[in-house]
């Protein structure tokens, strides 16, 4: 059997599940950030499959803006 991965597999890739926590590694606003993203997740009653192509999404979307925005 030939090894594929899926579109799904593909496009997740780069936001692995098993990433540690970000705990003690950046600042209180990062968490309390992730901490609102999760609740807006929760409201819109995503899957798990669609909340981290949720998350993919943005990451995508912040590292293509990253040229244009200030990032500090």
């Amino acid at each position: 059997m030939k090894n594929s991965k899926t579109a799904r597999e593909y496009y997740l890739e780069k936001f692995n599940r098993e990433n540690e926590p970000v705990d003690d590694l950046f600042g209180e606003n990062i968490i309390a950030t992730g901490e609102k993203i999760v609740d807006i997740m929760k409201k819109e009653d995503l899957t798990h499959d669609g909340a981290y192509a949720s998350l993919q999404y943005a990451y995508n979307k912040v590292k293509y803006e990253s040229n244009f925005l200030k990032l500090k």
